[in-house]
């Protein structure tokens, strides 16, 4: 009964501690679907199609911004935008250098000649060529001047600009922010990020973000970039962040990823990590047979896609930006006290005594511990990386103790119950940005299934303790029974991080459950946890395999670390975590009766044939 008083505050709390987190969630439901300008110029041309009737075109069927880059010396040298480039030699003095001039059927011709000199610090008054003395190789990834048919193109259609900046040489490592100052002082641009392999001025991203914070013009978080210095731009621009999804050409072509499946990954960036900003890109340049109205098309089914699943076709804010979430003392002991709790409890089942004393001890531990997470991160970070895989182990054996009665539903309460309690301390703006990373995601696939078979061993539900296990030869079905155990464990560990370690028949599988689920379940839930426990339960009733019981019971674990890692995705909305767990708790019934049902009436009775020969 204490218990459940105890764990009643800590939900309580929890829940004072989530609500804002569920209000942010809630009127954050703007989504932009954006195009390359450059892309769609291309692809209008090759259609017999005036660029601004296609982006009307796209408008209608849903885009709401487009994404305009300053051109690099690489565009210019290719003929792209409206400038040139000619190298210049003077074999008898040893120069070589950059001759850079505006082309003179430009309409822009004043304000490009402007904007060219800014970018290069010349400071003569003149509207000639610009001469640098530095060979043309050494240019072909730095900022020339932007694309400006790009930014009257968006302009004239009255779109949000999404403008990429280019790297600087880096002598002038402060040009790309003077030269995003002037350009946002006559288009509108709405968000920005810049481009190339690393952030223009990096190491000294500074005076990007001075300019993003003055202007307040959010930067664009595009996922899973590895571009040198955009996680030291995006901390000093932090809150002024929006979240971007794009899948490059260079990944289209090397994965073979299809155009719906593009569609879905862009559909599920929104819906599973609330990202709010889509770049939607054509098909590679070779592929000849996608047409302007292919992704015309493409535009429109993504918009209904989007409307179907509740989302609004507008630019979006930086939420954080206006309203800041963060932890509190109430949040803090909810975290704390299951930690303690979880501690507590496998404490006691491995045979320490459970005195007033020790309760006494829980209570004055909690709080002390809330008041430390609350005060020192690097303690806040260590307290978060046990408690998840501590709330799986208690939920794993909650579970397993009383399997033939409400075992399932005390273990699935309690998991939930404490991902509640996690998720409620780290419902602030760094960790669902992902501007810092939760350190208990992997801890929590190995640390639980270790911790229920050092009990299981230390209790006796394996027939032998550690020591009689370790003093005798092994035999052929535990070294089996081990290296399946073992693989499982790597094989999580791998899978852990990006989707690109998923095999395409599984991808295929999770794009059909979430299509007609909205919230896929997880698969280590629907198809370890959930048929573990039941065929768990059906071995234990029927007193079978009690040797080879330990590695269902390690994949019950496995299964509640999945549900306990849900919560500890902070950028995923709390109301399809809730979804998913209740999706992934009734499909993994499901699957592991059919499982009971097979074992009982088609394995089982074939092994009673053979038995002699197996015995």
């Amino acid at each position: 009964m204490k218990k459940v008083l105890v764990f009643a505050a800590i939900l309580a709390c929890a829940a004072f501690g989530l609500w804002p987190r569920i209000s942010l969630e809630r009127a954050n439901n703007n989504v932009a679907i954006i195009s390359d300008y450059r892309e769609v110029a291309t692809l209008a041309k090759n259609s017999g199609l005036d660029v601004d009737e296609a982006i009307s075109i796209l408008i209608r069927n849903g885009i709401s911004g487009i994404m305009v880059s300053e051109l690099t010396g690489d565009n210019v040298l290719h003929g792209v935008g409206q400038a040139e480039m000619k190298v210049m030699k003077d074999s008898e003095r040893g120069i070589e250098g950059t001759i850079i001039s505006i082309t003179p059927y430009s309409e822009h011709k004043d304000l490009l000649n402007k904007w060219l000199r800014l970018r290069f610090a010349v400071s003569e008054d003149k509207t000639g060529p610009v001469f640098l003395s530095m060979p043309s190789n050494m240019l072909r990834n730095s900022g020339m001047i932007p694309d400006i048919d790009g930014l009257e193109a968006a302009k004239r259609a009255g779109l949000h600009i999404f403008y990429r900046p280019a790297p600087s040489p880096g002598h002038l490592a402060d040009r790309a922010a003077l030269l995003l100052r002037e350009v946002h002082a006559k288009y509108p641009v709405s968000v920005f990020t810049p481009s190339g392999e690393y952030v223009s001025g990096y190491p000294d991203v500074s005076k990007l973000a001075e300019v993003s914070k003055e202007l307040g013009i959010p930067v664009a978080v595009v996922e899973f970039s590895r571009q040198v210095g955009e996680p030291q731009l995006n901390a000093q621009v932090s809150p002024l962040l929006l979240p971007l999804h794009s899948v490059t050409n260079e990944e289209m072509t090397s994965r073979r990823i299809s155009r719906s499946a593009l569609r879905d990954r862009l559909l599920r960036a929104a819906l599973e990590r609330s990202v709010r900003l889509l770049l939607l890109r054509t098909a590679p340049a070779n592929t000849s047979s996608f047409r302007f109205q292919d992704f015309a098309e493409e535009v429109r089914l993504l918009a209904e896609g989007l409307k179907s699943h509740g989302f609004n076709l507008a630019w979006p804010e930086p939420v954080f930006a206006k309203k800041t979430l963060s932890a509190n003392i109430f949040t803090a002991w909810a975290m704390s006290a299951v930690l303690m709790l979880c501690v507590w409890s496998y404490l006691v089942r491995m045979g320490m005594k459970n005195s007033a004393k020790a309760a006494m001890l829980f209570a004055a531990g909690s709080l002390v511990l809330a008041v430390c997470v609350l005060k020192i991160a690097v303690i806040a970070r260590l307290a978060g990386a046990l408690t998840a895989p501590m709330i799986a182990v208690e939920a794993s054996l909650l579970a397993m103790d009383d399997a033939k009665k409400r075992g399932l539903i005390s273990g699935f309460a309690f998991a939930v119950a404490g991902g509640l309690a996690l998720a409620s301390f780290f419902s602030v703006a760094g960790y669902m940005l992902r501007l810092s990373t939760f350190s208990g995601v992997r801890l929590t696939l190995v640390m639980p299934p270790v911790l229920v078979l050092l009990h299981d061993l230390k209790m006796r539900i394996h027939p032998e303790s550690l020591v009689e296990f370790l003093n005798r030869p092994p035999v052929w079905g535990e070294l089996i029974l081990m290296m399946l155990l073992l693989a499982g464990v790597a094989i999580m560990i791998i899978r852990s991080g990006n989707v690109s370690s998923t095999p395409a028949f599984e991808e295929n599988m999770r794009l059909t459950l979430e299509k007609y689920l909205i919230a896929r379940p997880r698969t280590k839930e629907v198809f370890v946890g959930y048929p573990c426990l039941l065929l768990l339960c059906y071995l234990v009733q029927n007193g079978m395999l009690v040797r080879y019981r330990e590695l269902l019971r390690v994949g019950v674990a496995a299964g509640f670390s999945s549900i306990v890692n849900s919560f500890c995705h902070f950028h995923t909305p709390l109301t399809l975590i809730l979804l998913r767990e209740f999706n992934g708790l009734w499909a993994g019934l499901i699957v592991g009766a059919v499982l009971v049902i097979m074992v009982k009436f088609v394995v089982v009775p074939m092994l009673r044939l053979i038995r002699p020969i197996v015995s």
